[in-house]
């Protein structure tokens, strides 16, 4: 009967959009240079290539929203978005974080900045107790100085609020996780009183991307383990390595001096 074909027909084309949805990602990014940058109000960098990659291998697509990191962390939580690059493990966040097979380990030297001529007056962990430290709320440093409760942190959003508190004389010196991204900062405030302490903190970590423990404990299990056995697949050839050579910067695993 043709109208009955006709009433099938729209109620398939109906239910469509929600058949697709169902095989959408959403992800955050925000700067992390050189791993993820904005060119032409789009991101890029090679996280955003190995998370397209390994989605697109899945059968998934991704729709990207720039946000703040502490912003990212509050919508995994409420499962409002499914994917966030290079989230750093911590027992604390896996209550609301289901952590993807990483792709590689990273050494990341927990620095901090001072001003000219302080560098030798900030050369151990103790000599952080006399100062106003600048942070960026929600980020993982390192276990000690995360769960210190001594240290007189000054917390903040991003890095453009923190390196504006510098410049101002609001702060000793600031904790940094991503050289790149505060520098790029103060040199867009055109700021450069500042050098790094001799006291730093050596790690290596593990690159995860973060997916959300409420999705993943809900309807999207099968979607995250599929796009976490395509980076597990991507890491073993070898795959992960050539995105990150593609774009200058040093992959994942790879030996540093």
């Amino acid at each position: 009967m043709p109208w009955l074909y006709g009433l099938v027909l729209s109620c398939s084309l109906c239910l469509a959009p929600l058949a697709m949805a169902e095989e959408e990602l959403i992800a955050d990014y925000r700067l992390r240079p050189p791993e993820m940058l904005e060119v032409d109000g789009q991101p890029s960098g090679p996280l955003v290539s190995v998370l397209e990659t390994a989605a697109q291998r899945s059968g998934l697509t991704i729709r990207w929203r720039k946000a703040p990191f502490i912003r990212s962390l509050e919508d995994l939580k409420s499962g409002r978005i499914d994917l966030v690059p290079r989230v750093i493990f911590t027992e604390e966040r896996t209550a609301f974080i289901h952590y993807l097979p990483p792709i590689g380990s990273q050494r990341k030297t927990i620095l901090f900045i001072v001003r000219p001529g302080q560098e030798a007056s900030l050369h151990d962990y103790a000599d952080l107790y006399a100062r106003a430290v600048g942070a960026k709320r929600g980020t993982a440093y390192f276990a000690e100085f995360d769960r210190d409760p001594l240290i007189d942190k000054h917390l903040a959003s991003d890095d453009l609020i923190l390196t504006r508190m510098f410049q101002a004389g609001r702060l000793d010196c600031l904790a940094v996780l991503d050289r790149d991204a505060v520098e790029a900062e103060f040199s867009s405030l055109g700021f450069s009183d500042y050098t790094y302490a001799d006291y730093r903190y050596e790690q290596w970590i593990d690159n995860h991307y973060g997916a959300s423990r409420r999705g993943y404990e809900g309807a999207k299990r099968a979607l995250y383990d599929r796009f976490g056995v395509a980076l597990s697949d991507m890491r073993v050839s070898g795959e992960i390595e050539r995105i990150y050579s593609r774009h200058g910067v040093t992959p994942p695993d790879s030996p540093l001096d």
